[in-house]
């Protein structure tokens, strides 16, 4: 192993290669996660293999997740420039961009929201339902 290569470098290269394979990572925080995640979706929308209404990232916070909406949104954008206009990633790139706002990159409770909204009936819920903050939940378990 050269100085350069980290010792989680396979690791690293299927993330980025094995674009037809569901991965699950599961590494410290600081170590990349997003990173690669990032690289890893621009990559897909690249090759053509999703486009970014297709693609689903879920986090623990909302810190997180506007992170990595923010992240993507760069690495989109930087991307778009290594590609001619008109090439066929440039345009799944530049679509990619234009849509990013209708990802869905949220947190686990706000992906779980979106889906219970889109389907009340069948999860027999009230249609209505809201998602209370952290403070209100706090406040309703202590109270029960």
């Amino acid at each position: 192993m050269t100085g350069a290569e980290l010792a989680d470098q396979a690791d690293r290269d299927q993330i980025a290669t094995a674009l037809d394979d569901t991965l699950i990572v599961e590494a410290a925080a600081g170590t990349g996660k997003t990173t690669e995640l990032v690289r890893r979706i621009v990559r897909v929308i690249q090759t053509g293999r999703a486009e970014v209404i297709g693609i689903v990232a879920v986090t623990f916070t909302e810190k997180a997740a506007g992170e990595l909406k923010l992240r993507l949104r760069e690495a989109l954008e930087e991307a778009r420039g290594g590609f001619a206009s008109g090439s066929a990633e440039r345009v799944r790139l530049d679509a990619a961009v234009g849509r990013l706002e209708e990802a869905q990159i949220s947190t686990i409770h706000g992906f779980c929201a979106d889906l219970l909204k889109e389907r009340p009936v069948e999860a027999r819920i009230d249609p209505l339902f809201r998602v209370l903050t952290e403070a209100q939940a706090v406040r309703m378990y202590d109270e029960g």
